[in-house]
């Protein structure tokens, strides 16, 4: 072997050197490598386990809170839309909790929405307001005591599982009674006059009732007749009486519900409550609260009109007076025709979009009168139950609504009036005498005279007239008559035609129709009047002629 062969053998080439170093430097970083991810995953692994628990805690279910108002329930239902999903292990692990917190139908009695009228007041600087207890799950204001009462009953140990409850009831607080009862388990009669509504009765037999009738009001029972068997019944061992009529829980339901809802949703607004009659327990525990706030508030209830009969609304005999009204809690009662409650309940539902019954047509026929002689109040009106519960009675049907508007007396007229703006126009109100219920005539002579032509004229100009009567002869020669002291009509005689705009009156004719010798010559000056009056700009207030 040569010197150079020799050489070359123990001498190593330059490119093994370069790639022995690069081996080791290959070695050296992949060990680095190593090292990083076996610390980042031990990192990740320490803050993966921390937000885990972070998340564990922060969708775990809170602790129940105690649900009284639709108000509460709704804050409950939105923190918990707004949490994040925790996962099925997760849920299954907090499922002892989330139980608790999901709502019952009982939970959702109350908080009912509180509106505000947009058409039925017309042209004023007052709010008139409604209060929607139709939403209630049963669908009236009777789902408050009907809870209030078992409730109470239960924590005085006065039920038993498996216990009988009977009541006397129209309607409304049977149907909320036969809820609560399934809601609990309880067995109940419920005794109601036989001319309620087949909806009424149909809804208390689904919820498990029981019905037993009695003869109707005009047939010697209503009410009457139905508390008194209940009271039989009792004494018989059968089951328990409630009494919503004598039973503190019912105002007490209302005292702890609807009066701080009202007072909340209108921020201590609220100026005048108006509520219709009937066992009284809204009335009387509304006005307590309501009154504890803010002392002037102007408490109204309704009862019937002597010969009238609506639903819900009673006016009591001394003797069944409910033993939980308070007299000095009521500012002022109002009288309320059947007539005008079912006007106004049509009217309700015809421009307002509220289905709601008779006694709640009342309650807004009595805020309407209200906001007639008030400037800047706030009015609250009960709005008891839903329209539906009474179609089968006919009091929706167009048979039903053909007459409206229909002649209305002085004191229902504010409310008349503004149910006339809901008709097609134009719009007129004639002041006129009585009919007499023998001949069904006016009992002023110049009225007879100018009532057909006057009618036969508006209906030719596609508008709508709405006749107000002032009363006996007696009564309108009153020089105290209540529309001949009215700033707004200044009434002096009738038969007297007035133009009616969305501000109130404006032009009339008067002293010509009196005179008029003729049913023709009557009818010629309303054709003249109106023609003149449905002319654009003839709006403006005329001089009685």
């Amino acid at each position: 072997m040569s010197l150079r062969s020799e050489r070359a053998a123990k001498t190593p080439w330059p490119a093994d050197d370069f790639m022995q170093a690069l081996s080791r430097w290959i070695t050296i970083v992949a060990l680095l490598i190593t090292l990083m991810i076996t610390v980042q995953w031990g990192f990740s692994s320490h803050r993966s386990l921390a937000l885990h628990r972070s998340w564990t805690v922060t969708t775990r279910v809170p602790d129940p809170v105690p649900v009284k108002h639709r108000s509460t329930r709704q804050a409950t239902a939105k923190s918990q839309s707004g949490s994040v999903r925790a996962s099925p292990a997760m849920q299954k692990a907090a499922s002892s909790q989330e139980v608790e917190e999901y709502l019952t139908v009982e939970n959702c009695v109350g908080g009912t929405p509180l509106v505000r009228l947009q058409r039925l007041p017309g042209q004023t600087s007052n709010i008139i307001l409604a209060k929607l207890e139709g939403n209630n799950p049963a669908g009236s204001v009777k789902d408050r005591p009907a809870v209030s009462m078992i409730t109470q009953a239960e924590a005085q140990g006065k039920l038993s599982p498996g216990d009988t409850l009977i009541e006397a009831t129209s309607g409304n607080t049977g149907i909320a009674l036969a809820m609560a009862a399934a809601i609990k388990g309880y067995k109940i009669k419920l005794i109601m006059p036989a001319d309620q509504s087949e909806e009424r009765k149909a809804a208390m037999a689904a919820f498990g009732a029981e019905l037993i009738s009695v003869p109707s009001s005009s047939d010697g029972g209503g009410m009457e007749a139905a508390r008194d068997m209940a009271s039989r019944m009792q004494a018989e061992g059968q089951g328990t009486v409630l009494d919503q009529f004598g039973n503190l829980a019912n105002p007490l339901a209302h005292y702890q519900g609807t009066g701080p809802e009202i007072w909340q949703q209108t921020k201590g607004k609220v100026t005048h409550f108006v509520s219709s009659m009937g066992t009284t327990g809204t009335i009387m525990g509304t006005s307590r609260y309501l009154k504890e706030q803010k002392p002037d508030v102007r408490i109204i209830g309704l009862q019937p009109k002597e010969g009238s009969a609506i639903a819900g609304i009673r006016r009591w005999p001394k003797e069944y007076l409910p033993t939980i009204f308070q007299e000095e809690r009521v500012d002022e009662t109002m009288d309320i025709s059947q007539r005008e409650a079912e006007g106004t309940m049509r009217a309700l539902a015809r421009v307002e979009g509220i289905f709601a019954g008779p006694s709640s047509g009342g309650a807004v026929s009595a805020a309407l009168r209200l906001s007639a002689k008030l400037t800047n109040a706030t009015i609250v009106a009960i709005i008891c139950d839903r329209g539906d519960r009474y179609l089968s009675t006919g009091v929706f049907s167009q048979q039903a609504a053909q007459h409206d508007p229909e002649p209305c007396g002085v004191e229902d007229y504010p409310s008349a009036v503004a149910r006339l703006m809901t008709f097609p126009g134009p719009h007129f109100v004639l002041f006129t005498a009585d009919r007499a219920k023998d001949t069904g005539q006016p009992w002023c002579p110049d009225c007879t005279r100018a009532l057909p032509g006057i009618q036969h004229q508006v209906a030719q100009a596609n508008g709508t007239l709405l006749e107000v009567e002032v009363g006996p002869r007696a009564i309108w020669k009153d020089a105290q008559h209540r529309l001949r002291k009215d700033e707004e009509v200044q009434l002096t005689g009738i038969p007297t035609l007035v133009h009616w705009t969305p501000s109130g009156p404006g032009r009339r004719l008067g002293t010509k129709l009196e005179k008029a010798s003729s049913p023709g010559d009557a009818e010629a000056l309303a054709k003249q009047f109106i023609l003149e009056s449905s002319k654009p700009g003839a709006h403006a207030n005329g001089v009685s002629r």
